[in-house]
């Protein structure tokens, strides 16, 4: 299983690098870091409307969550992004979801929405040519968080599988891989 640091390194690998994003960010850092409580109302009141992510969360802990979610914005766009930014995202952010019962598509379904409430106020507070520059660097930073996030829930599940089972987690991926092929060739039966 690749730690999270070979995942970032994938990322980047594959969707070019953080840095020169960090730079655009880190320049209006504290413009951005602004809007961190209209995100979180608007990401809470968006949860909390719709009954599947409702249920997560008690009503009572919706102050925490929004503080959270303040916090984790805050640091997001503050483009400053040391050894400790990215395994804060793997662990606190990403495992935390897993070990809270938070399907991924759930946190990928909300990076989505955040993603796009942060488009719309860059629209209305950026010229057109260099918000789609503040934009695509979020975007981008976001995307890496995604990608850690997303490769923290398999490796959790991969790791439960295996403790639980005594199976080793190559013998798990093959298994996947092969259940994987047998329904990709029944889809592919049935077009």
């Amino acid at each position: 299983m690749k730690n999270y640091l070979q995942i970032l390194k994938d990322f980047e690998a594959i969707a070019g690098p953080i840095e020169p994003h960090a730079q655009v960010l880190k320049r209006y850092a504290s413009k951005l870091q602004r809007w961190s409580s209209l995100f979180a109302k608007a990401f809470y009141d968006r949860l909390f409307s719709y009954e599947e992510t409702a249920r997560i969360f008690k009503e009572e802990e919706r102050p925490e969550r929004e503080r959270s979610l303040k916090t984790w914005y805050e640091r997001t766009v503050s483009g400053e992004y040391d050894d400790d930014f990215w395994k804060w995202q793997y662990y606190r952010v990403g495992i935390a979801h897993v070990a809270r019962g938070i399907p991924n598509e759930f946190v990928v379904a909300a990076m989505s929405f955040v993603q796009r409430a942060f488009l719309e106020k860059v629209k209305e507070e950026f010229p057109p040519d260099e918000g789609a520059r503040v934009y695509l660097a979020f975007k981008h930073v976001t995307d890496a968080i995604v990608a850690l996030i997303s490769a923290g829930y398999m490796n959790s599940y991969l790791s439960g599988i295996s403790t639980s089972t005594g199976m080793s987690l190559q013998l798990i991926e093959r298994h996947a891989v092969l259940i994987a092929k047998k329904e990709y060739e029944r889809a592919n039966q049935s077009d």
